[in-house]
């Protein structure tokens, strides 16, 4: 009987010399060039993320100015409302 070659026997050295013909198909430039991409990359996020933030910022600063802006006019409307509520005392009083 002739000796068959099996996927457990013969698969295991299929397997390294897979990896060392890969391995020698990466050169130091592509590394190289691999890191200068990835270093590119998050670059490129930390910029994304720094405009997200300073946008994030000017939206906030701008809501909370228009909530104050809100908040001083609505305190105006009541101190004028105050104001006429006493004018009106005042004026029962000096009739009685």
């Amino acid at each position: 009987m002739p000796a068959r070659n099996t996927p457990s026997s013969g698969g295991h050295l299929g397997a390294e010399m897979g990896e060392q013909a890969a391995a020698a198909l990466i050169t130091p430039s592509m590394l190289e060039e691999e890191e200068q991409l990835e270093a590119a990359g998050m670059e490129k996020e930390r910029e994304m993320l720094e405009k997200a933030r300073m946008s994030w910022d000017r939206d906030s600063s701008e809501m909370r100015y228009k909530r104050l802006q809100h908040l001083l006019e609505k305190s105006n409307i009541y101190s004028k409302f105050l104001l006429t509520k006493m004018e009106q005392q005042q004026l029962e009083v000096d009739v009685f």
